[in-house]
């Protein structure tokens, strides 16, 4: 082989990947395998994990044919045994440089911690790729973990799905190499219907042209386009437009290898259910895409995405529409018979569903968070009538959940119950609420828009982390069964986004008790402590997600507090400063952290005695920091963070002085103490905002 890069091709082919996990996996493929070569000093341009439903495959472009040599230092005799005066090389030296195989000329002398020595460089070449890959890869691809995974053969292979075939090409060359019982070739597979047997690969440049005429667009985006170009052409067609639907595109796009999209069509009598129930039965059912009309209004008709040419499948459109209208009249009997009883009247039956295991039913559930959202009203000074619409969405926030729809059709709680309590005629705070209550949803960005909506969503969240927690349901490296981290971050982004003022103690201990008094938690269990720290340790994940750095974030943290939005704002001042004014934030880390590293381990009371003050610059230090301690505590009761720095600006000459002329650890008990008393006083009241020793400045600015 000879030493330019080249392209490789890896197709691994497998039983129908789930649809769920297959844009997670291909990340985590893609990241492992760079992370492979990277470490095993192979060069390449880029890497690209694509795949269908059938097939895993991996390109890499312009990989080194050979990895980077490794060159590894190597220290030989001291300078003053290995070399004379002058400089020539001694035996030891050269002694050293023939036991290495390292050319004597070669050899250097740098310093160490140590002292001077002689040094030589060892190059060890690298290996061909052809020989690395087929050890490599597998190593790579078996070691991956899976949410989900099976096993196949006597149980000895296990990936995320069995696999059937493997295609590995250098350019034109077969690498052989052994993934789970199946030896690598030059052959792959095409579309399960469209084609027949195996098929050839003759070069990695020839792939993807080959694998189109046996009914495969491998690429997955190409796909998703050829997708987007159907559904748009047969909603033009039916006088529409199509619904968009980003999860139901990523979901297509890896059941499909070869796709279309066809119309149907269904009975008009079906668009006098609620809009979301048309569109959910159609989603979730059956993958179907709605359509609407110029005013966004539903159409009778619907777009399926096919894994054949439309022209080919009239029977299949046939078929679907069949379907689609069992499910609608399914749908169509829920609703009638759901709105024969009053939603109110339903609130009783709530008692025949478990929550959780040993955490009773939804009726206690439902008391829990009538109570927790009485608490947050006042808390958050919500008017009478606010709380009036608080209390009568909170009981009815679970009564859905006995409705036929909802059993059918889970996600449609909250939205149901909407619909259901507006054509009971309840006012339209209260019917938005029961809905909002499930808002933000994982990962979401759609927030409830009322306030009784908003805190009802609070407490539904707070309950459920207290209550998980409670029975020591804590989430535990990946394992998450219940949601507990979604709701926690999603808990954390909904008090940021209304800009609430609360301290989780408080909420999460009131939410402990209401279990106590219900005989779900023992009375002196502290298990509220952990949940603190566990949603902080959510908010912490949020900001870092958001770019706060991490040391600012721990600076704010490390004070205790646990009002997350004050938190928020706190971080994002000094994020401010650290971006923009980081000499003036550098300047004050700096002085709070010399009045800290010599106070820190002085544990008596703070006493500052104006007897004691023999020095000039320690009394005028003395009358500053007073000063300082009562406009810092004025300017932070009134959120003035920039306020609050500049009272503390002017201290830091006086403050260095104080360093430079006084002994601050000086023989006299009495001065010593109460010059530490100084420095505590300053530390102290800065930690009120943040324990600034925390921050990491940038190198170089100090």
């Amino acid at each position: 082989m000879s030493e330019k890069s080249m392209n490789y091709l890896l197709e691994i082919g497998v039983e129908e990947l789930p649809t769920s996990m297959v844009r997670t996996f291909l990340l985590q493929m893609e990241q492992a395998v760079s992370n492979a070569l990277e470490n095993e000093r192979i060069e390449f341009e880029k890497i690209e994990v694509t795949g269908t439903p059938r097939r895993i495959v991996i390109l890499i472009y312009a990989v080194g044919n050979f990895q980077k040599p490794r060159v590894t230092e190597i220290k030989g005799p001291a300078k003053k045994i290995g070399t004379s005066e002058s400089g020539d090389l001694l035996k030891p030296a050269l002694a050293f440089a023939r036991s290495q195989n390292i050319d004597p000329a070669d050899l250097y002398v740098s310093e160490t911690e140590k002292g001077w020595y002689v040094f030589g460089k060892k190059s060890e070449p690298g290996k061909a790729l052809g020989d690395l890959l087929p050890h490599l890869l597998p190593e790579v691809i078996t070691s991956l973990s899976f949410a989900r995974s099976m096993t196949w053969g006597k149980g000895e292979y296990r990936f995320i799905r069995p696999i059937r075939w493997v295609l590995s090409l250098l350019d034109s060359e077969v690498v052989p190499l052994n993934l789970c019982g199946i030896e690598a070739g030059r052959t792959s597979r095409g579309h399960r219907f469209l084609s027949h047997g195996e098929v050839e690969i003759s070069s990695f440049e020839t792939y993807f042209q080959t694998m189109e005429t046996v009914g495969v667009i491998v690429n997955a985006q190409k796909r998703r386009k050829r997708i987007e170009d159907a559904l748009e052409r047969e909603a033009k067609r039916g006088g529409g437009y199509w619904l968009r639907d980003e999860g139901l595109l990523e979901e297509v796009t890896f059941l499909v290898e070869y796709p279309d999209a066809a119309s149907g069509s269904f009975d008009q009598k079906f668009l006098e259910l609620p809009s979301r129930v048309l569109t959910t039965v159609m989603k979730h059912h059956q993958k179907y895409f709605a359509l609407v009309d110029d005013k966004g209004e539903l159409l009778p008709d619907f777009l399926i995405v096919l894994n054949r040419p439309a022209e080919k499948a009239e029977k299949m459109i046939k078929g679907n529409e069949r379907v689609l209208r069992a499910r609608l009249e399914d749908a169509r009997f829920f609703y009638a018979e759901d709105r024969k009883k009053r939603l109110s009247e339903r609130i009783s039956d709530l008692k025949g569903i478990v929550y959780q295991e040993n955490l009773g039913t939804m009726w206690e559930k439902t008391q829990r968070i009538r109570d927790l959202c009485a608490y947050l009203g006042n808390l958050l000074r919500l008017s009478e009538e606010q709380m009036k619409y608080l209390d009568k969405a909170a009981l009815l926030s679970k009564a859905d959940l006995t409705c036929e729809m909802v059993k059918e059709l889970p996600e449609l709680r909250g939205y149901m119950g909407r619909e259901y309590i507006a054509a009971e005629g309840e006012v339209e705070e209260v019917c938005l609420a029961l809905e909002e209550q499930y808002l933000p949803a994982p990962g979401g960005t759609v927030y409830p828009e009322t306030q009784v909506g908003g805190i009802l969503s609070l407490a539904d969240k707070m309950d459920h982390i207290v209550s998980s927690f409670t029975l020591g349901r804590i989430p535990t490296g990946s394992m998450d069964p219940l949601g507990v981290r979604r709701q926690a971050h999603a808990l954390v982004a909904l008090i940021l986004e209304r800009h609430w003022y609360l301290h989780l103690g408080e909420f999460s201990r009131k939410n402990f008790d209401l279990l106590y008094l219900q005989n779900f938690s023992s009375h002196e269990s502290r298990i509220y402590e952990s949940v603190v720290d566990f949603i902080l340790g959510r908010f912490r994940t949020y900001l870092q997600e958001r770019g706060f750095h991490y040391s600012l974030v721990n600076s704010v943290l490390h004070t205790g507090i646990d009002d997350i939005t004050e938190a928020y704002l706190r971080i994002d001042f000094l994020q401010q400063l650290y971006e923009n004014h980081h000499e003036t934030l550098a300047n004050i880390v700096t002085a709070f952290t010399r009045a800290n590293n010599i106070s820190k381990n002085y544990s008596e009371d703070i006493k500052i005695r104006s007897d004691y003050l023999h020095e000039p610059v320690e009394r005028e230090l003395a009358e500053r920091i007073d000063h300082f301690e009562k406009d810092f505590n004025r300017a932070m009761g009134g959120g003035d963070f920039q306020r609050a720095l500049g009272t503390f600006e002017p201290l830091i000459p006086l403050l260095n002085r104080f360093f430079d002329e006084v002994l601050i650890m000086c023989p006299e008990e009495t001065l010593r103490k109460n010059r530490l008393s100084m420095m505590k006083k300053i530390v102290e009241v800065w930690r009120k905002f943040a324990d600034l020793s925390l921050v990491v400045m940038p190198e170089g600015i100090t």
